[in-house]
């Protein structure tokens, strides 16, 4: 074929709109907004715009688009310009307007710099720049968009002011809650705290489809044991939290309980053509024993070497033995057994509230005292966006409590008096990783200026429990240093 160039011209990004049939959309949208917000939810522009204002737009790869009589179609480019739209106006993404403001206040001068115009192939139809834009991405045509996408996209268009019976209006021919289930559960096990790390990256990619993991979570037995349990509109109850949260509270026999359905899954010794998924066979009822078995004390040996009952657990604090004995002493008989090793003390990440041991507060002022002991009942499974506003405003007021003795004491927001931080104590060698972190630590590190910030005044982001575990941990060497009296080194 004789090359034939097609003209580039310069378009006003405001002329340039969406394509509505863009294969980025696995369903037509009704209008650009939604688009949009699929775009935003499923193809990280989010992240192109951050490239865009950190390393300024590059049209090495320009746009093609299609005139109409209103200005031009983007048929490639898509999501370039809808991050280009969005930072030019963040309201144009509702559900994102707080993040993407965020983000030019922090790249305040970059954004100054933003395209009005941009370069743009133009090209006379669709069907001339169809196979073109098919060898960029995958060197075929366009293919059907997976259950998984759809699932993104479906999910994706609910907000405060759509609910999924107003999806279900928009798509009477879709199954929107088996999708929406999809999105959920797919989320929910991103989010699983996994004891084998592969088992995250396996969760959250496309090796495990939701097409295939849905004939497990389908029955109520199955789900409720791995900890899943939908509502009537497909959502993760309780709705109160998101899957996010749901994920990163499972009790140690769900979580083991998700490992080994996951690892069958991959072991490919489960898929949709298992019996197991078959209710009422042999093979379903061993797997659902199997995932229920997790959550049973284990068999202790007796000497004949066979196995007997565990021993039934020890009464909770301030609650009598049916047998007599009094709580964690001895039985009916007044002795104790000797040879019963002492259990030791929970992992931290275990408990449902903070472990501020070692913390001695007890100099502090009322008030900062207060919040320290605040800090240590709250619960931060039930509120981690609580607990991390708490512990920053802990943070704040430790600060400021330790340096208002001296000749220059400290005002104003945590990143305005963290300098003195840095000024006083970031050459201590015991200190110097946590100050360096928290000082300058991005919005995605729990327990640095700027993540306490994110959490504090976005209204999108989202706070999980072992993200205020973090930030505590990061935190947490500085605030006993700054605890103890002026003058005493840190060990």
């Amino acid at each position: 074929m004789a090359y034939s160039p097609y003209p580039i011209i310069e378009a006003d990004v405001d002329d340039l709109f969406l394509d509505l049939d863009n294969y980025r959309v696995p369903t037509r949208s009704p209008n650009e907004a939604a688009a949009l917000k699929y775009l935003f939810a499923s193809e990280d522009v989010m992240g192109a715009a951050r490239l865009i204002l950190r390393e300024g737009y590059f049209d090495n790869e320009v746009p093609i688009v299609m005139a109409v009589s209103s200005g031009y179609v983007v048929l490639e480019g898509n999501r370039r310009v809808s991050a280009l739209k969005a930072l030019r106006d963040p309201s144009l993404v509702p559900a994102y307007e707080n993040e993407v403001r965020a983000l030019l206040r922090r790249y305040q001068v970059e954004a100054q710099s933003l395209p009005t115009a941009i370069r743009v192939i133009v090209v006379p139809d669709r069907e001339t720049a169809a196979p073109h834009i098919a060898r960029l991405h995958t060197g075929l045509s366009k293919r059907r968009w997976s259950r998984d996408q759809q699932a993104t996209f479906y999910y994706s268009l609910l907000d405060t002011d759509t609910t999924v019976d107003d999806v279900k209006a928009q798509y009477p021919d879709v199954e929107v809650v088996r999708f929406i289930r999809m999105a959920v559960t797919r989320k929910f096990l991103a989010a699983v705290h996994f004891n084998d790390h592969s088992l995250r990256t396996y969760a959250a990619g496309d090796d495990l489809k939701m097409s295939a993991f849905e004939y497990a979570y389908r029955h109520k037995s199955l789900a409720a044991a791995i900890g899943i349990e939908f509502d009537r509109d497909g959502h993760l109850l309780p709705r109160t939290f998101t899957p996010e949260q749901i994920a990163s509270a499972l009790p140690p026999h769900q979580l083991a309980a998700v490992e080994y359905l996951l690892n069958q899954f991959r072991a490919n010794k489960l898929n949709t053509r298992s019996q197991e998924f078959k209710k009422d066979t042999d093979e379903y009822n061993i797997l659902l024993t199997k995932l229920e078995s997790f959550g049973q004390p284990m068999a202790a040996p007796t000497a004949s070497g066979g196995t007997s009952p565990s021993p039934t657990p020890p009464p909770r604090p301030g609650v009598r033995s049916r047998t007599g004995g009094s709580p964690g002493g001895p039985g009916p008989g007044g002795t104790s057994n000797p040879a019963r090793t002492p259990r030791g003390p929970n992992h931290p990440n275990t408990k449902t509230t903070l472990d501020l041991s070692g913390v001695d507060y007890s100099g502090a002022g009322v008030n900062l005292k207060t919040r320290y002991i605040e800090l240590r009942a709250i619960n931060v499974v039930q509120f981690p966006a609580a607990t991390a506003m708490l512990l920053r405003s802990v943070l704040e007021g430790t600060i400021k409590f330790h340096f208002e003795s001296t000749a220059s004491p400290v005002t104003g927001e945590l990143s305005r008096i963290f300098p003195r931080v840095i000024q006083d104590y970031g050459n201590i060698k015991a200190l110097k990783s946590s100050i360096n972190t928290i000082s300058s630590g991005n919005g995605q590190t729990p327990g640095s200026i700027q993540w306490f910030n994110v959490v504090s005044h976005s209204a999108d982001a989202v706070v999980l429990p072992n993200d205020v575990r973090t930030a505590w941990q990061l935190v947490n060497p500085l605030i006993r240093h700054l605890l103890r009296p002026l003058g005493q080194s840190t060990p």
